[in-house]
This record gives structure tokens, C-alpha cells and sequence, in this order.
């Protein structure tokens, strides 16, 4: 089952809060300030990104494959996730070793 970290509290600033999604082999992360709603998340997986329900991201509905796939096209970066087996996806500068 998924768990939230901070996605039940309302965050005390939205332009530094992240949220994090666990599920098992990825923690999907969400940083509501960076995000621009192009709903590539929801048009790809709305089984997993659904912005009626609460929490709005159920990482247990996907895999980590379709997950990343997803993750991949948000074109803001306000979403991204950290694989367990070493994928990761960070706004450019914020952690991107893969430029080098």
C-alpha cells in the first residue's frame, strides 16, 4: 500500500513543500509550486494521478515501469521519483548526475 509523507498536512510553504508517494521500488515525489497542470499525469495514468480523490496519487495502481514512463513527460518537473534501482528524475539542477 502507498503511503504520503506530508500530503495530509497542508504544507507551511508551497514553494518549498515536496510530497512523497512510497510504493514498493519508487518513492514519487510531487512539488506543488513547480506544477503548470499540462495533466500529462492524468492523461496517462489516471488510474494513478487523479485530482478528485485524496490523496490525488495512488502509486500502488501502476507499476514502477508505467510509473516512470508517466513521471517522464511532466514537462514542469513538479513531478519525479527515485527508483530503487538507481532512476531517478530531479528538476535540471537539483540533483541531475546524468549530464556529465
Amino acid at each position: 500500500m502507498n503511503e504520503m509523507n506530508q500530503g495530509d498536512q497542508p504544507p507551511q510553504s508551497e514553494s518549498i513543500a515536496i510530497r512523497q508517494y512510497r510504493a514498493p521500488g519508487i518513492v514519487v515525489t510531487w512539488e506543488p509550486a513547480r506544477c503548470r497542470h499540462a495533466a500529462e499525469c492524468i492523461r496517462g495514468l489516471p488510474q494513478v494521478f487523479n485530482r478528485d480523490v485524496r490523496p490525488w496519487i495512488d502509486t500502488s495502481r501502476a507499476s514502477v515501469d508505467e510509473l516512470v514512463e508517466v513521471i517522464d513527460r511532466c514537462p514542469s518537473y513538479a513531478l519525479g521519483y527515485h527508483a530503487d534501482d538507481g532512476r531517478m528524475r530531479t528538476p535540471p539542477g537539483e540533483g541531475d548526475t546524468s549530464a556529465t
